[in-house]
């Protein structure tokens, strides 16, 4: 049902510091000063999703924070503190774009089911109408204020026989990795993994033809089924930029397609590509462990430690190559090049960055975790390294100390760090967090509940998370972020 509300759309772009009305003011004080019990819930078994962030979006997948119970009520801009979505039945993936989420979830022993909520202008949630209004500047928009299931067309001769196994989400597009069941004894003999994609194809970015002035949008949403190059038997992850998206075979390979302007396909141009190919240059010969990118650089790690990036190189985030603005192939960047603050302390003076257990790689700072449990940031941005770095020409160490009781070489140090555009969010062993950084519209989405301070900008050092379960998988978007967790019971 297309339901008309213009002013929760109006109020997605202009955030006013104060409301005028004394009724509006009295709401917000009783919004902003309510106690939520963050005691772990025994009630549920399986993985929940928790969210915050910005929420007039729908990204969330509130109802109740976009669409106001009555007249008098107020839309809630966001969540300053993680809350349960309770509406997903065992969320196994998660991915964040600009203003949407979507889900797998996994109901039964063979019953995966894709769910999305948030903007889908683009149809990149596919044909669902939600809310329809309009931005300040006579834009439409389209919002899905809570998640709904996403209708993939798979033929009914092999429904049963293949299920979703990858999601990643770019500025206006979602793609899904589709994979056989390992155990299906009637599956053809020839089925290989594809994908679906969804949303915006403008620059190639869905891996399947440009229509020139194809209409994006809910009511003319296309899933399309693409079919992976010859060279990929499986797949290991799918990774998305802002308009690029990238794909990581099994056995190491990369492939890309999509917008190329500041070379972040890495096929050694700047032009735009609507089909998936093989990126090459320093990668050749090389078998990498993972992806990423959320804005247009690249980083990749490879299964013996070394780091390879290319892409936008405006604020330094590929140190090592001068200053080349457009990097449009890998390089390797050397691990030998970091630096130790004084403030860390002396004890930290020979720490080196040896092998990496985790990158992330914002929209122009990076960011990578090693086996130790040691971080080191780089670029410009909120780095973490407190209110007067904003720029760090080679890999930095973030104190150890402030990320206390993860301390590196113990079992609880870190082992995952992800981001979204402007911020990282670091976990440890034992499913907690710490967030950092400057996301757009404010500190909504690093959930750092009522000890962050709501009249400023960013976080300049990480902050701990509270979260009454176990987290084990987080997805930032551009103003949001999700974690995936297990009850602590």
């Amino acid at each position: 049902m297309w339901i008309k509300s213009r002013s929760v759309f109006t109020w997605l772009i202009r955030i006013p510091s104060a409301h005028s009305s004394k009724r509006a003011t009295q709401k917000k004080i009783v919004r902003d000063t309510t106690v939520y019990d963050l005691s772990s819930d025994y009630g549920w078994k399986g993985n929940q999703a928790y969210v915050f962030g910005f929420s007039a979006s729908g990204a969330l997948g509130l109802k109740h924070l976009v669409v106001p119970k009555d007249r008098f009520s107020l839309p809630i801009w966001g969540l300053y503190h993680p809350v349960r979505l309770s509406q997903l039945d065992n969320p196994i993936a998660v991915a964040c774009g600009y203003g949407f989420t979507a889900y797998i979830c996994k109901n039964g022993r063979r019953k995966y089911l894709v769910f999305g909520c948030g903007i889908n202008s683009d149809g990149q949630l596919g044909q669902h109408l939600g809310l329809s209004g309009q931005l300040s500047t006579g834009q439409p928009i389209h919002v899905i204020p809570s998640p709904e299931l996403i209708h993939l067309p798979l033929r009914q001769d092999e429904a049963e026989h293949v299920y979703p196994a990858h999601i990643a989400c770019g500025r206006a597009h979602t793609i899904i990795g589709m994979r056989p069941h390992e155990s299906d004894d009637q599956l053809p003999v020839h089925a290989r993994p594809f994908l679906f994609t969804l949303g915006n194809n403008a620059f190639g970015q869905c891996g399947r033809q440009r229509v020139e002035q194809e209409v994006y949008g809910p009511k003319s949403a296309v899933i399309t089924r693409v079919h992976l190059p010859p060279d990929i038997n499986d797949l290991k992850q799918i990774c998305c930029g802002q308009d690029h998206s990238l794909l990581l075979s099994t056995d190491g390979h990369v492939f890309s397609a999509g917008l190329g302007s500041d070379g972040q396909t890495g096929l050694g141009h700047l032009d735009l590509v609507d089909q998936f190919c093989r990126v090459r240059g320093s990668l050749q010969g090389v078998q990498v462990d993972s992806l990423a990118s959320a804005g247009d650089t690249v980083l990749a790690v490879s299964t013996c430690g070394r780091l390879f990036g290319w892409g936008n190189n405006e604020y330094g985030q590929l140190w090592s190559t001068g200053e080349i603005i457009q990097l449009p192939e890998p390089t390797e960047l050397p691990l030998d090049e970091c630096v130790v603050p004084k403030e860390a302390g002396s004890q930290y003076s020979r720490v080196r960055i040896g092998r990496i257990k985790s990158i992330a790689c914002a929209g122009s700072m990076c960011c990578l975790l090693n086996e130790s449990g040691y971080v080191f940031v780089w670029g410009f941005g909120c780095l973490g390294l407190g209110p007067e770095v904003t720029f760090a020409p080679r890999p930095t160490l973030i104190p150890p100390g402030l990320f206390a009781p993860a301390m590196p070489d113990t079992e609880q140090r870190l082992v995952s760090i992800v981001s979204g555009l402007h911020h990282f969010v670091a976990r440890n062993a034992d499913g907690l967090l710490w967030a950092w950084g400057a996301p757009r519209g404010g500190l909504y989405c690093l959930g750092l509940g009522n000890q962050a301070d709501k009249t400023v900008q960013r976080q300049t050092f990480p902050f701990p998370l509270h979260i009454p379960a176990c987290v084990h998988l987080v997805a930032c978007g551009v103003d949001h972020t999700v974690a995936l967790a297990k009850s602590l019971s």
